[in-house]
Order: structure tokens, then C-alpha cells, then sequence
């Protein structure tokens, strides 16, 4: 079911009309982040808990369909004292409830304008994460959910506000089996440039 979903989602994106649209920006956030994860060998799970996470997004924009396909990178910058015990880069998608902000729109048969509004958004996204901790180093396959808003500030500026939840999908059933879960709280800007 999944893979029809992402299967119609890129035929849409890849169809001669949607490319007239197609507009591209990107967004980068501060956040905090609670992770837990789970090692075969430690006696329990542990967590990591960082207020310095930060990510960045690409973006390319298809407003005939209020979608957006996405880059993500997302970083924990320190925590627990570590540095950088945790990287991801991910591709996915958003779905703009009310539409993509900043996008021509036409009035009546005769008038242009570019319509700027509190959008929120769903997204999902899969992803490549590095796990550094604990003399452990782990590449893992994850899939996050998030939901959020984007509030403009200006033209060409909107504050965006985020939080997500994810879990790693691949884990082995043996004694070095490693799986996590966690929680990413964000605020950032998104910078655009439409014309």
C-alpha cells in the first residue's frame, strides 16, 4: 500500500503539467531532541536529551498538489557530552493543509497574487541515521512522522514550528541488535524566493 502511495505521489511530481509549478526553498531549525535507544549488550535502554539539534531541509514545491518532496539533514549537535552522537539525512514529503504559502494564485480572469497565510503541515520521511554512543556505532534505517505550522513574518520569511516523532526500522534479532525512538521539538525559518 505504501509503495503505491509513493509510486502515484512521483508520477504526479514527474508529469509535464505539475513541472510548470514546481518552485524550490529551504528551511533551517534549532530544536530539542529526546532519544532512546536500546542496545543488546547495556542492561537497559538509555537516553540521549539535546537542546542543540539542528536541521535542514530542501524543499521542492508542487502547488497544483499542496505537496513539497524534501532533503532533510538533522544533526545532534552535543548531548550526554558526546559530540555528534547522532546524524540523519532523509527524503520525504508534505501535505500543506490550506496549500503552499507564497504561491501565485489567480484572483479572477485578469489578477495575480501571491497568497501568504498560516499553513500548517503533515509530513513523513525516511531516513539513514548514524547512532555514536556507548563505544557503539550503528547506521540505521528510520521512517519520522511530523506535523507543523508555518507562520509568515514577511514576504519571502515564514517562522516554522515543528515536532516529530520517529523509530528506527531496522534492527537484528542477535546479541548486537540496536533500535531507537525518539521526539525532536523545532523552530526555524523558511527561506523562499519565489517570483
Amino acid at each position: 500500500m505504501m509503495l503505491k502511495l509513493w509510486g502515484i505521489l512521483l508520477v504526479l511530481f514527474i508529469s509535464s503539467p505539475s513541472w510548470a509549478y514546481l518552485t524550490s526553498d529551504w528551511d533551517v531549525s534549532l530544536g530539542l531532541t529526546s532519544l532512546q535507544y536500546d542496545f543488546a549488550r547495556l542492561e537497559s535502554a538509555k537516553s540521549l536529551e539535546s537542546s542543540t539539534t539542528l536541521e535542514v531541509n530542501y524543499s521542492l514545491n508542487n502547488p497544483s498538489i499542496n505537496t513539497a518532496m524534501t532533503l532533510s539533514f538533522m544533526e545532534i549537535t552535543e548531548a550526554a557530552g558526546l559530540q555528534m552522537p547522532f546524524t540523519r539525512i532523509a527524503v520525504g514529503a508534505r501535505y500543506y493543509v490550506l496549500g503552499v504559502n507564497g504561491m501565485r494564485t489567480v484572483l479572477d480572469s485578469r489578477t495575480q497574487a501571491k497568497v501568504w497565510r498560516s499553513t500548517p503541515f503533515v509530513a513523513m520521511n525516511f531516513g539513514l541515521s548514524n547512532l555514536a554512543v556507548d563505544k557503539l556505532n550503528a547506521s540505521l534505517l528510520d521512517v519520522s512522522l511530523r506535523g507543523g505550522v508555518e507562520i509568515p513574518m514577511m514576504s519571502n520569511l515564514l517562522l516554522v514550528g515543528q515536532v516529530s516523532v520517529g523509530t528506527s526500522l531496522t534492527s537484528s534479532s542477535d546479541e548486537d541488535s540496536v533500535n531507537y525512538q525518539f521526539m525532536n521539538l523545532f523552530a526555524g525559518l523558511r527561506f523562499v524566493g519565489f517570483e
